[in-house]
């Protein structure tokens, strides 16, 4: 979490002292929990060991939009007196910890008390897993800003913990008579299953929230390269967008990109409002695969292998009342914005990614070596059984953007560092009077890359 010339980290172990020489670069501004200034954060952070007890946190690196991410261990084992660093915690700018859920409930509206359910019910068998499930029952290790919940901090197991176990703690929220009915089937044992909790809590949304009011832009530049690979399409009414972004030479990256592109704009007109959450999330896999399987068959027919195959990265969503339902292959993303914060959904599928959830070594580390970037996989260019699409579905509770776009927008941070100035005002204008800035932004800041985006925004109606 930044703020001009610092950074801030939430810290965990045995940090009331600070050990050399730590003590002279992180300064502590707040004890609960506690929270340390890095008063150079343009220096590099040396890369040690990581704890076992870091491994949790690592390997729920594909929920990092929840979870806080391992940044350095700056003395020993965690279990021996060592102070783990925590980036991504949920932290304002000027490290001001957010709202506890328990404080924060009655303020939110129902649809938003929903949707930080949903998400704690989709880190659910992820967290059990791994042995943290606990972290999910303590509603003042659960923090929030405005649709999103974020971790404080995992914590270890001491016995299995049971979805009973999270009912019971919902109901001391005193929710409102829908969501109470649904914390106490699952309190009681009637509700045994992640997959059908989910699906209740969704097709609440649903009810609550049937329509939405949608515009929907996009734009794409060459860059400072020779031609295009990069494709995108939206329909005019915002349900869907999609983004890919080619790779294999100049001719076989555009027809990769514009194949894939194809297969995936079909199988999004002929998908049905109607279906429950988890049947859209189905059919966008389906997909993936099948763009997949398109662009696997033409390396086959042309005996392209290795670094010769076409392929492309695809970013994909749709938007069903108030559930914002993507999908992603390769390292183009979507990011949500509000009023308040702007968070990326997706992991990028690279080598960096890959060994951090692996608990192998963290991010920090990674973007110190030259082959974070490599991609690990992408649509065309790995087989078929071993392609891995991540569908995700967020409860969207008041008005937002989101956006897609290839990696020549959003490298360098630019939509982490540029959202409060040239997204954020989208919000109160329309879209199209913002395409040519973010255009003529990636140009100025990167170039490098082709830039392509599409942008969605969501404005909420007849909420019940």
């Amino acid at each position: 979490m930044k703020m001009e010339g610092s950074v801030h980290y939430l810290a965990i172990g045995n940090c009331d002292e600070l050990p050399f020489p730590a003590a002279s670069r992180y300064k502590i501004i707040g004890r609960s929990p506690l929270v340390v200034r890095d008063l150079y954060p343009e220096r590099p952070t040396a890369v040690t060991e990581i704890p076992l007890a870091c491994r949790p946190y690592q390997r729920l690196n594909a929920q990092r939009w929840a979870v806080p991410q391992v940044h350095a261990c700056l003395a020993g084992e965690l279990n021996e007196g060592g102070c783990i660093l925590l980036t991504d915690a949920p932290l304002s700018p000027n490290g001001i910890p957010w709202p506890r859920l328990d404080e924060a409930w009655l303020k939110g509206s129902l649809l938003q008390q929903l949707g930080w359910w949903v998400q704690l019910a989709q880190l659910w068998d992820s967290c059990l897993r791994e042995q943290v499930a606990s972290s999910l029952l303590n509603l003042a290790n659960v923090r929030v800003q405005t649709w999103q919940i974020r971790l404080l901090h995992l914590v270890r197991d001491i016995s299995g913990p049971s979805l009973q176990d999270l009912g019971a703690s919902w109901l001391t929220l005193e929710p409102s008579p829908p969501l109470f009915k649904i914390a106490q089937a699952l309190a009681t044992g009637q509700m045994i299953r992640t997959e059908t909790l989910i699906a209740a809590l969704e097709a609440l949304a649903i009810t609550i929230a049937p329509a939405a009011t949608l515009s929907a832009t996009g734009a794409t530049h060459v860059g400072r390269r020779s031609n295009n690979e990069d494709s995108f399409t939206y329909n005019s009414t915002g349900t869907y967008g999609i983004v890919c972004d080619g790779m294999g030479g100049h001719e076989g990256g555009e027809l990769a990109s514009q194949l894939a592109l194809e297969s995936l704009q079909a199988d999004l007109i002929s998908l049905d409002q109607c279906l429950d959450a988890a049947r859209i999330r189905g059919r966008l896999t389906e997909a993936l695969y099948r763009a997949h399987s398109r662009l696997w068959e033409i390396n086959l027919q042309q005996g392209r292998t290795h670094y010769r195959r076409i392929g492309t990265t695809a970013v994909v969503c749709y938007l069903s009342g108030p559930l914002l339902h993507i999908a992603h292959v390769g390292d183009s993303r979507i990011y949500l914005i509000d009023r308040e914060h702007c968070q990326q959904l997706t992991v990028d599928d690279d080598v960096a990614n890959y060994e951090v959830s692996l608990a192998h070594t963290t991010t920090n580390a990674m973007q110190q070596t030259a082959t974070g970037g490599h991609l690990m996989q992408a649509l065309g260019v790995v087989p078929t059984e071993e392609l891995q699409p991540r569908v995700q579905t967020f409860v969207l509770p008041e008005e937002c953007l989101v956006l897609l776009c290839s990696d020549g927008l959003c490298d360098g941070g630019l939509v982490e560092r540029f959202w409060p100035s040239m997204l954020a005002p989208l919000l109160h204008t329309e879209l199209n009077a913002g395409s040519q800035a973010l255009i003529d932004l990636a140009l100025k800041e990167l170039g490098h890359d082709n830039i392509t985006f599409v942008v969605i925004k969501y404005l909420q109606q007849n909420v019940i």
